[in-house]
């Protein structure tokens, strides 16, 4: 199995799930419609990026714009890992942003009921 082919493999979940989490978020209205089309325009850039990564490392070699090695097992790993990175810290800074709304509607609620309280007495 060609590097390549494994290294897109590796990531095509990762992506897959960020893009489809993007989607759920706005369908539940937790998210802008500019926010979505950011974050999937982001994770299909990354994705044609893995594609096109054979063909753009062979057509370098050809002109002889490059001449490393080609993509190593360890190379695979590392753009893995960054690219897991990448779906976390996404992740992390959604959950952030409902979190922080949630605790804003709290507060808000909050607010009201105590100055229901405070005109009652």
């Amino acid at each position: 199995m060609s590097r390549y082919l494994l290294l897109f493999l590796l990531n095509l979940p990762f992506i897959a799930a960020a893009i489809l989490s993007a989607i759920t978020l706005y369908k539940l209205n937790r998210s802008s419609l500019r926010r979505v089309s950011l974050q999937v325009t982001f994770w299909l850039l990354l994705l044609i990026c893995l594609a096109l990564a054979e063909p753009l490392y062979i057509w370098l070699f050809n002109n002889q714009l490059t001449d490393t090695e080609p993509l190593s097992l360890f190379d695979v790993v590392q753009i893995t890992g960054i690219v897991v990175v990448f779906y976390i810290a996404n992740r992390t800074r959604e959950k952030s942003h409902i979190l922080e709304r949630r605790l804003n509607d709290l507060h808000q609620e909050l607010s009201i009921s105590l100055s229901k309280k405070g005109l009652d007495e």
